[in-house]
């Protein structure tokens, strides 16, 4: 895993260096921000369940390459958090499994600039993309509270405690998919210097792998659908 990462990371580096390279209609971004995300997977056979989405922080390096008029190509690398938490309701509120997951992210997204382009002129622009990501599994965390079952009181609840830990990937028990994949689409809008841009940028990511490995069962497939808002700034190289 740890030999296709890097792979991974240099092959979208070496694309972005060919773009710089190439001094024609290319500019460099970065961007940070607040994500919201949550799993979506059948809870039919649990009863007072259901998913809640978190918040978490994400960092984004993106080239852009004007390949026609006001059309262009987009790779990038960044880094995401994508949290979310399980809980019981009901009766059983008060039980709940905190999740905070660390993705190395990889997305490749086509657009076009809909209203002026910062290429050929400053001031406010406007631009729409979309495309395809994947995303490389870098950590898990969970916190939670659960019941003591062998502590039942007499108004009939139960005495709960507090566990932590850091899932093992190496051992990886319940057989998590650590490369997966979607689709993605992204709004900014921004400000255009004689250099620079500035911009504030709304992104969705839309997963269509199933996080678990071994899961045969279409019906059961949980993936993670998120949501970042941030802002930046990307210097144009020519």
């Amino acid at each position: 895993m740890k030999k296709e990462l890097c792979k991974a990371v240099s092959l979208c580096l070496l694309s972005l260096g060919t773009f710089v390279s190439a001094q024609h209609h290319f500019n460099l971004g970065l961007d940070a921000g607040y994500t919201s995300s949550i799993l979506h997977a059948d809870l039919s056979n649990l009863v007072d369940s259901k998913y809640k989405s978190r918040l978490g922080f994400g960092v984004n390096l993106s080239g852009e390459y004007l390949v026609w008029k006001s059309f262009f190509v987009s790779p990038g690398i960044g880094f995401q958090q994508k949290n979310y938490e399980f809980q019981r309701t009901g009766s059983r509120t008060g039980w709940y499994t905190r999740y905070t997951n660390n993705f190395l992210t990889l997305p490749l997204t086509v657009g076009a600039y809909i209203f002026n382009n910062p290429y050929e002129t400053t001031g406010v622009w406007l631009k729409v993309e979309g495309g395809m990501y994947s995303e490389y599994w870098l950590s898990m965390k969970r916190k939670g509270r659960y019941p003591v079952f062998g502590e039942l009181q007499e108004n009939g609840t139960y005495n709960y405690t507090e566990l932590s830990d850091t899932y093992d990937f190496k051992k990886n028990e319940n057989q998590l998919n650590r490369w997966n994949y979607g689709l993605t689409g992204k709004t900014q809008l921004g400000y255009s210097f004689k250099k620079m841009n500035v911009y504030a940028s709304y992104s969705y990511q839309h997963g269509l792998s199933d996080i678990n490995k071994d899961n045969e069962d279409k019906k059961q497939k949980a993936s993670v659908r998120s949501y970042m808002i941030s802002v930046g700034a990307s210097y144009k190289f020519k």
